[in-house]
């Protein structure tokens, strides 16, 4: 009897064993169906626009369907069997409608044996973009705004630079950055119009400035950074002024007459080269002849450091003298030669 009982008892385990088994074993051996080619169509319009989202479902085991289902924004809406296929081999489609808004989803897909998917496994795709009346307009996005550099002398150049985001992908927009009220256009720096870095490089005055960034997308829908408010710098500090300096003085020709061979007045040219380590442009620019001023022009280099002219053929028979005179416009001046003056040209009749 006593080995009888054992022969049952060892029976028993074995059953035991064989039925807890038997689900882990099934279990390891069903497959989670594909979900191919997922989308809605299409991704904006209005709130009578039919969105339709479509999947290809496969199952490599051959199970057919559960369920199959989208999510718009958390919610479920349910997708049927379209087209030829087989059950565990067929397109799936769903027809919506929506409501304004900027919406999100995903796709879900369960066998008749438990196994399911998810596309995206995680998180969700945005859209779609529902407007009202009209496709919905998504404002462009300013981030990264800022002034390089802080803090500089009126001779620096100062860099205004800031990133645009238009996720509908429009046109090339319009980027400009508002500094002490004057608006300026910036350009494209790096990257695509819709989605780039914009600069806007100039020199400062001395003293503070103030500034924000401002974007129009194609539909004429505007933002700023920041929102509200401005963005101060860069803070532009005086630097000790060091006077110009006059070069190169020269008179052409020294000698001549009144007329030329053709009987045409002499043009007498008056030469000098300025200079302003500081940068700065003269706003007097002289040379007195015979003690009578006159403005001289920027021929050549630029106006900090360029060669300035003045020409004339009013000039009497005589000996005539001459010596210029520039101011640098921060309270700097220069006169050449520093006293007296130069003598010429001769004009002979």
């Amino acid at each position: 009897m006593r080995t009888k009982h054992y022969a049952f008892a060892a029976a028993s385990v074995v059953l035991v064993v064989l039925v807890l088994a038997t689900p882990s074993l099934a279990a390891q051996g069903n497959s989670k169906p594909c979900l191919c080619q997922p989308k809605i169509t299409p991704m904006t319009g209005t709130a009578k626009t039919v969105y339709v989202a479509t999947l290809n479902y496969t199952d490599p085991d051959g199970d057919a369907a559960a369920k199959v289902e989208v999510y718009i924004d958390n919610i479920a809406y349910p997708m049927k069997r379209v087209g030829k296929g087989t059950a565990a081999k067929a397109t799936y489609r769903a027809r919506l409608t929506l409501p304004p808004g900027e919406h999100s989803h995903y796709f879900y897909a369960e066998d008749v044996r438990g196994a399911s998917e998810r596309f995206p496994r995680y998180g969700a795709y945005n859209g779609p973009f529902v407007g009202a009346k009209k496709p919905m307009n998504r404002l462009p996005i300013l981030t990264e705004g800022g002034v390089y550099f802080d803090y500089g002398s009126k001779q620096s150049i100062y860099t205004y630079a800031v990133h645009y985001k238009d996720l509908d992908c429009p046109p090339p927009p319009k980027v400009k950055v508002v500094v002490d009220g004057i608006v300026h256009d910036m350009k494209l720096h790096s990257g695509k119009a819709n989605d780039g870095i914009y600069h806007y490089q100039t020199m400062l005055p001395v003293g503070p400035h103030a500034y924000y960034f401002m974007a129009k997308d194609r539909n004429g829908d505007c933002v700023s950074l920041p929102s509200a408010g401005f963005l101060r710098g860069p803070e532009v500090m005086a630097m000790p002024n060091s006077p110009p300096a006059l070069l190169d003085e020269r008179n052409e020709p020294k000698v001549g007459g009144m007329t030329n061979c053709w009987g045409c007045p002499t043009q007498y040219h008056f030469l000098v080269h300025y200079n302003d380590v500081d940068g700065d442009d003269p706003p007097v620019a002289l040379i007195y002849i015979d003690n009578v001023p006159h403005a001289m022009k920027r021929i050549k280099g630029n106006a900090a450091n360029g060669l300035y002219s003045y020409t004339s053929g009013q000039f009497l028979s005589n000996m005539h003298t001459y010596y210029y005179y520039f101011e640098d416009g921060n309270g700097a001046s220069v006169r050449m030669p520093e006293v007296g003056v130069f003598h010429g040209p001769v004009v002979t009749r």
